[in-house]
């Protein structure tokens, strides 16, 4: 790549990745996965995954998902090694340097993403950052050390991570649809268990590259208080890259660290006003309490709740001083409404979160509460697919 493209795409914390991907034969619907933190309490699901996959290659051998920690520590221990398998026997190829430009067809409609390296240099999870990649959410540091511990051990990067770009006018990923017009995409198949079709174009060009500067370049120009990027899904996964890599970075030389895989992370870029990219707030469900005692102790009505940046901190403290009661975090409405029918639990529903205010309310005002908002359901969640070596 030339050094002006690569320096104008530094600019705006960008890098072109190296990517792995299946060789040709896998069973590219048996590989792709789910990202690992959905139907963490329908353990149903993963067991229909495995028998799905079988003994095929797939990225299930290669993460972890929530609904088995604590309960398959043979799976998790055996992750390391079936990533060096995977490399080895030539399972994983290296497909060269490029970005890979997708369409995610959803519930919702088709979606564009864009995968590419961001600079975890330029990202900074505290409240009060004013880092070019910001966490939208409040990080739980205590959250972090296992995630660390994981990367550390593995030799590879397969991420869930999705990454906003306040893109009203569309500017990055229509240009990326008018490059790939006509042309044969690297894959296109339908995603396991009911969860839409994955279509990619792999785009080597440094036309394609000085395209996707440009784009940032200006959408920086526009940014509210210098923030380019903010996080969507994956923020802990982030966070973690971020964490091990200034654990490492001070051991290695200034040149290394310059360019050391550890240094970036992959993610998938999406514009926060894709049609397809809908945002639901996500519900609380309080279990354990009296419902009538919890709305009279924090003076508000469950059946028109303040917003829940409002109420959040107040639950906080409730709860610190009620240490019985549990907090769950539900995803749809109607489903929080249903857990919440017994008489010792109080379901607090919100109608809608404003995407639209999402970058300036980060900008002015710092990360939102955790839990505050979920991109779309848990089927039209990013799937593993593609992969690039970190150490």
């Amino acid at each position: 790549m030339k050094e002006d493209i690569k320096a104008r795409l530094a600019a705006v914390g960008a890098s072109v990745p190296r990517l792995l991907f299946p060789k040709e034969g896998v069973d590219l619907q048996k590989f792709a996965v789910v990202a690992c933190d959905q139907y963490s309490a329908q353990e149903e699901y993963w067991a229909a995954v495995r028998d799905f996959v079988g003994g095929a290659p797939s990225a299930l051998q290669l993460m972890m998902p929530e609904a088995w920690l604590g309960k398959d520590s043979a799976h998790e221990s055996a992750i390391p090694s079936a990533m060096e398998r995977y490399l080895a026997d030539g399972t994983l190829q290296d497909l060269g340097e490029g970005l890979m430009f997708l369409h995610r067809t959803t519930t919702t409609g088709v979606r564009r993403g864009l995968m590419l390296l961001l600079d975890l240099e330029q990202y900074d999870f505290t409240p009060g950052s004013v880092s070019m990649i910001r966490a939208t959410e409040k990080t739980i540091v205590e959250r972090l050390p296992p995630r660390v511990a994981i990367r550390s051990k593995a030799p590879l990067e397969m991420p869930h991570v999705m990454v906003l770009l306040d893109d009203r006018g569309n500017r990055l990923m229509g240009a990326m649809d008018q490059i790939v017009n006509g042309r044969k995409p690297l894959y296109d198949f339908p995603l396991m268990m009911d969860s839409g079709q994955l279509k990619g174009w792999f785009l080597q060009e440094e036309s394609v590259y000085a395209a996707v500067a440009e784009a940032l370049t200006l959408l920086q120009k526009a940014t509210p208080n210098g923030m380019l990027y903010a996080m969507g899904d994956g923020n802990h996964s982030f966070a973690a890259a971020k964490a091990h890599w200034n654990a490492i970075k001070q051991e290695l030389p200034t040149a290394e660290q310059e360019r050391h895989p550890a240094r970036f992370g992959l993610v998938e870029l999406v514009n926060l006003y894709d049609p397809a990219l809908a945002f639901e707030p996500i519900h609380r469900l309080l279990i354990g309490v009296d419902p009538a005692q919890v709305q009279q102790d924090l003076a508000f009505d469950a059946e028109n709740p303040p917003s829940l940046q409002q109420l959040q901190p107040q639950l906080d403290g409730w709860l610190a001083r009620h240490p019985s009661a549990l907090l769950e975090y539900i995803h749809g409405a109607d489903d929080c409404r249903r857990l919440g029918q017994a008489p010792d639990r109080l379901a607090i529903v919100w109608d809608r979160f404003d995407k639209e205010s999402l970058f300036s309310d980060v900008a002015r005002h710092g990360v939102l509460c955790r839990k505050s908002f979920s991109m779309g359901s848990a089927p039209d969640k990013r799937f593993y697919l593609e992969c690039r070596k970190i150490r």
